[in-house]
């Protein structure tokens, strides 16, 4: 299978692989490139903006009605931080650093703000196919606040059409990416999934995304439940296309769980977009298929 990378020459970063059906976006999972470094790491954000990659970070809400960049309700033990995010303010958080995974600091990876984080952004050019996914993160019966949706469409002003709000809470997300014209709208279904069991079946998943998909591009979907579909003959990522929504099948690491035929099965349904923490190692495994 042929297959490109974009980089430069100081990087092993690569942002898409060529499939079958066209070019599958490698997806900067949490911003790592290797999977045993900090998540949220500056210098990686500003490489794949300049590279054009598609970056994910995660944001929850704080106690002052701010974003932190963070994917936890606590802040420890990811970070050099105690306590529960909802309940500390994001000035709070000043001076306190992402682990990596061996539970290192790193000065690279400090807790920001989405503010802080993408600040750097507004004076950096940026390949045209870069984009940056608000993965929204909500804990159970929360809402995000009016000063949180205010304060993520600040952040990015001047980004907006490289902006995907993505999130299991759809109506929230809705929300949030109202409030940033020319956003682009993802959903992951994966939660109803694990709460409704008849999900589990593709047809049926395939017309609970139908239902609200009004104005939403993208689908995130467990790898394994697009390899199901694929192997019980439904074309669920094909049927998704016609519907104009493209797929991230995430999150894609080399180990015991991902072999040749499951990336062959991937690529094969025609996934857009693939979420990884090793965007180089998938590169070579997809190349040499």
């Amino acid at each position: 299978m042929a297959a490109f990378e974009t980089s430069n020459q100081t990087s092993n970063a690569p942002v898409a692989v060529e499939g079958p059906y066209g070019p599958v976006r490698l997806k900067w999972h949490k911003l790592r490139t290797h999977l045993a470094e900090a998540p949220f790491k500056r210098s990686n954000l500003v490489l794949g903006w300049q590279l054009g990659a598609s970056l994910e970070v995660d944001i929850l809400g704080t106690a002052d009605g701010r974003f932190a960049v963070l994917h936890d309700a606590t802040l420890g033990p990811s970070t050099t931080g105690r306590g529960r995010v909802p309940r500390t303010p994001i000035a709070s958080m000043a001076g306190l650093f992402h682990r990596d995974a061996a539970g290192a600091p790193d000065p690279d990876a400090p807790v920001l703000s989405l503010a802080e984080l993408v600040a750097p952004l507004q004076r950096l050019p940026r390949a045209p196919s870069a984009n940056l996914q608000l993965d929204l993160k909500l804990l159970e019966g929360h809402t995000l606040p009016d000063s949180a949706v205010a304060d993520a469409a600040a952040a990015v002003t001047g980004l907006a059409d490289a902006i995907v709000v993505g999130s299991h809470h759809l109506d929230e997300a809705r929300r949030l990416a109202a409030a940033i014209p020319r956003a682009r709208l993802g959903y992951d279904p994966m939660l109803a999934v694990s709460r409704q069991r008849d999900l589990r079946d593709p047809e049926r998943l395939l017309r609970h995304i139908e239902r609200r998909s009004t104005g939403v591009s993208l689908a995130y979907l467990r790898f394994d439940a697009i390899v199901a579909a694929e192997n019980q003959g439904f074309p669920l990522v094909a049927r998704l296309l016609d519907l104009g929504i493209e797929t991230d099948a995430w999150t894609v690491n080399p180990g015991r769980d991902i072999n040749d035929p499951i990336l062959r099965t991937l690529v094969g349904a025609k996934v857009r977009q693939i979420t990884t923490d090793v965007p180089s190692e998938i590169f070579r495994l997809i190349r040499s298929l």
